[in-house]
């Protein structure tokens, strides 16, 4: 996975504009590569790994290697959708891999070991498939740019076109940094709250279920917010806590384990020594001896 961006240096396999005034139809396939493709005019139904979306004008859609999608025109008889296919790295094999039209088990042994890893999926990028940016028309600009270096082929234009690619992720990323923070900003006071509810109920199982139903929030946003904020599950959070208060009453009480045990509310001495076990990597008494 990227430790960062700075030792990115993009491959741009193809980028072209895409005015079609005819019915189209892209079939479900996988690509090898990342693809970048920006509405310009008309509709799209897209569908990613089973989701549905509308593409409308002014947005973007990534798509990622080895993840299933097609698309379609809708209720559109003329569209136009500018797009780039590329590699974020120069990998040897970057003029041998071409754009993939194929279903994964249609491909040859050597095509399904050309698939690039998907590094744009997670932290700190988390950049999605469907992509609604407030303000296109700088990402257009861009956009448009790299096909023009592409298509003219001018002296250095590896690198206009290298330099265009990664303005245009930095600004969709950048877009996608702020709308979370904004998310994240909307639900501090009840993250906060459930981060006190779950230290001050330590020595009791708080489930998840009962977190969802009190706040209102499903049980994978509840899991999603609360893991952006504080980098971990709140039941992991708990254990967490759990685990700190019964290494300072281990070092700093005379209380019996069985003691510590039954007041942060495990049911036996063993279901104790077990968990801190597996979380500290030796057992209560040989923690106390250490």
């Amino acid at each position: 996975m990227l430790a960062g961006l700075d030792n990115v240096s993009p491959f741009i396999r193809v980028a072209m504009d895409g005015p079609i005034d005819e019915r189209w139809s892209v079939e479900e396939r996988v690509i090898w590569d990342y693809e970048l493709l920006y509405v310009m005019e008309g509709q799209l139904a897209i569908t990613v790994e089973d989701v549905m979306y509308l593409g409308l004008p002014g947005d973007f859609f990534l798509f990622k290697p080895n993840q299933r999608h097609a698309i379609q025109m809708y209720e559109s008889k003329h569209i136009r959708q500018p797009h780039v296919h590329f590699d974020l790295h120069m990998l040897p094999d970057r003029h041998e891999v071409t754009v993939s039209f194929k279903k994964f088990h249609d491909m040859t042994a050597a095509e399904q070991g050309w698939f690039r890893t998907d590094e744009l999926s997670f932290p700190p990028y988390d950049l999605p498939n469907h992509i609604r940016p407030r303000h296109a028309a700088e990402l257009e600009r861009l956009l448009f740019e790299l096909i023009r270096e592409y298509e003219t082929k001018q002296p250095f234009s590896e690198l206009r076109m290298k330099s265009c690619l990664l303005e245009l992720l930095a600004l969709l990323m950048r877009e996608q940094y702020w709308d979370r923070q904004m998310r994240l900003n909307e639900h501090t006071d009840m993250l906060m709250s459930i981060r006190k509810e779950l230290e001050l109920n330590v020595n009791s199982k708080i489930k998840l279920d009962d977190l969802s139903a009190h706040y209102h929030i499903s049980k994978f946003h509840l899991i999603h917010l609360f893991k952006q904020q504080f980098n971990m599950t709140p039941i992991h959070y708990q254990q967490k806590i759990r685990m700190e208060r019964a290494k300072n009453l281990i070092k700093f009480s005379t209380a019996s384990l069985s003691d510590i045990a039954d007041t942060l509310g495990y049911t036996n001495i063993q279901t104790f020594s077990r968990a801190f076990k597996a979380m500290e990597g030796k057992s209560p008494s040989e923690y106390r001896k250490s």
